[in-house]
């Protein structure tokens, strides 16, 4: 009995279909060049599927004169610190209505700011007032598939159960003002893919990036 009873849980197993995927993505611009740091957010045709996971610490460092990344894909409820790695002060800021309050702060070598909360959806930018090239962008989403393309303009997707979505994509080059772009998608099987493009502004000259 105990025999038949494990041949059929293993012949239900075998037979049963695949309930998580990974879903890759090709992001590309309007002139079909990949694009780095486009945040690609996963939305299933039945919202209640896509509750977020447990939330999670962020840390964007202050390193070389440089926010590190440039992009960070946080969830609704996630928890965002500053680091200063640098040995000159930095000064963190933003005015985007997103931010509630807006934040505001000097950081000192070594330190690390009080945890931000960020509450409301989209792109929050990021500044210091002390190096004015210096820039980083929270994209805040509520998708619990949401990540940022690497070099090659590639992004993976995991654990996305097959169905029916729809894919909202966002880059700092994105027109001001302009809606975010969003494309359908199928997921069927275990290892999906789609090739996906945007419409986004000229990226700055190497000779412009000179003058800062």
């Amino acid at each position: 009995m105990r025999f038949v009873l494990a041949l059929s849980i293993a012949l239900l197993t075998a037979s049963a279909p695949a309930w998580a995927a990974s879903l890759k993505l090709q992001i590309t611009d309007q002139g079909g060049r990949p694009l780095a740091d486009a945040v690609a957010a996963l939305y299933p045709d039945t919202p209640e599927a896509a509750k977020p996971g447990p939330p999670r610490d962020h840390y964007i460092d202050q390193k070389d004169e440089t926010f590190v990344p440039l992009v960070e894909v946080v969830t609704v409820g996630d928890t965002v610190y500053f680091r200063n790695s640098d040995r000159t002060r930095h000064h963190v800021y933003t005015f985007s209505p997103l931010a509630t309050p807006p934040f505001d702060f000097i950081l000192k070598p070594n330190e690390i700011s009080a945890p931000i909360k960020l509450q409301k959806l989209g792109a929050v930018a990021v500044g210091c007032n002390i190096h004015d090239f210096m820039i980083n962008y929270l994209f805040v989403t509520d998708s619990r598939w949401a990540a940022k393309t690497d070099d090659k303009g590639i992004v993976t997707l995991t654990d996305v159960p097959p169905g029916a979505y729809s894919v909202k994509l966002w880059h700092p080059r994105l027109r001001p003002g302009a809606q975010l772009p969003v494309q359908p998608v199928t997921v069927r099987d275990d290892q999906a893919s789609a090739s996906l493009s945007m419409t986004v502004m000229p990226a700055p000259r190497e000779d412009d990036k000179d003058k800062y």
